[in-house]
């Protein structure tokens, strides 16, 4: 069974490329034994329906994906069988006949036995591979191994030693190489997955869920950059500091976490929300004009006054805002919208005012 999930893209592009890889062995291994001199039965039958098989398989999966789990059980058992079979049958045939010696006539099933452990320690998690690999072993490798060590005369042959090479150290190696591999592999994922949460803690304020002042900042910044029309609201909430005197700083979190939640959903998704400290936040609307701009302030005045927090009566906030001009810095959109903000807050708060307006009143 694959240890990834079977919807993982990951998983069915690995599986396609294995049977792939497997159908061209089986080609290949059916074109040199039906143009050998010699034409043993198995080697006729075995490579064909192999390569039958696997090409089967690749359709099924190109068809229907969700099936990956049972088509890498597919292709795992068939690969076991087609390496057993000749592996048995051709040391039975070299032990019991003196005239046959199984170097000249086993198929070269050892590096496909190499690629089969691979595919086990790939597709099968945790100790099933290394049982799997093990049964694997006794039932492919070890035959030929005690039949070699049986015939020192065949063992110390080029091909003898390539079989215990293969069988024995590379087969090894693979089971060991393997999993430290995935296990890498995982400890690079999680690390990524870390520093992931990491930057939505350090994107997003942990007490209300809003953005962080450091991404406003961003946005706010690449807004300015763009020379795109836009304009941004500087709220605050009134007379807080009574809140939290009155009613217990744990309320007091209570009506942030409301008023942030009100606010975020009356505001569209490329509209940025964020704690700018204490009781300020700063909206950034992009692509509006000063009315525009003016209409989604009383928009969030509005939904802030109607956010019941018990046991407050009732929460309001006073509200600045501004417009984006030419030539504008983070500085200078800032200290106007908090300009008119006083000026709501002079007003006796649950209001709106424009810097806008009030530049242009100084300027007369």
């Amino acid at each position: 069974m694959p240890a990834q999930d079977p919807n993982d893209h990951y998983v069915r592009v690995a599986m396609l490329v294995m049977l792939s890889l497997a159908l061209l062995a089986g080609v290949c291994a059916t074109a040199i034994h039906w143009l050998g001199r010699v034409h043993h039965p198995m080697d006729m039958i075995v490579p064909p329906l192999a390569s039958l098989l696997f090409g089967g398989l690749i359709v099924a999966l190109l068809r229907r994906p969700t099936w990956v789990l049972g088509i890498t059980r597919i292709a795992l058992g068939a690969s076991a069988l087609a390496l057993i079979a000749p592996a048995w049958l051709y040391t039975a045939q070299a032990s019991l006949s003196p005239d046959v010696r199984l170097i000249d006539n086993l198929p070269p099933i050892s590096s496909l036995f190499v690629v089969y452990l691979a595919m086990l320690m790939i597709f099968v998690p945790g100790r099933r591979a290394f049982l799997a690999a093990a049964l694997g072993w006794m039932l492919i490798a070890m035959p030929v191994l005690l039949y070699l060590l049986g015939h020192r005369q065949e063992l110390w042959t080029p091909r003898g030693q390539d079989l215990v090479m293969a069988f024995g150290p590379v087969s090894i190696m693979v089971v060991v190489l393997l999993p430290v591999q995935r296990g890498l592999v995982g400890k690079i994922r999680r690390l990524a997955s870390e520093r992931d949460v990491m930057e939505v803690m350090l994107h997003r304020d942990p007490l209300t869920g809003v953005h962080s002042r450091l991404l406003g900042e961003r946005v706010l910044h690449e807004a300015l950059a763009s020379h795109a029309t836009g304009g941004v609201i500087m709220l605050d909430l009134d007379r807080f500091k009574g809140i939290n005197d009155t009613y217990g700083h744990p309320v007091g979190d209570s009506v942030l976490r409301k008023v942030a939640d009100g606010c975020k959903r009356r505001l569209r998704a490329n509209e940025c929300i964020a704690r700018w400290g204490g009781e300020e936040f700063l909206v950034i609307v992009p692509n509006v004009d000063a009315a525009g701009l003016q209409r989604v302030a009383e928009r969030l005045r509005a939904a802030i006054a109607a956010v019941p927090v018990d046991p407050v009566p009732q929460v309001t906030a006073s509200l600045g805002t501004t417009m984006l001009q030419a030539g504008d810095t983070l500085d200078t959109v800032l200290q106007r919208a908090d300009l008119a903000l006083y000026r709501a807050k002079e007003l006796r708060g649950n209001r709106v005012c424009s810097g806008d307006q009030q530049e242009a009143e100084g300027a007369l």
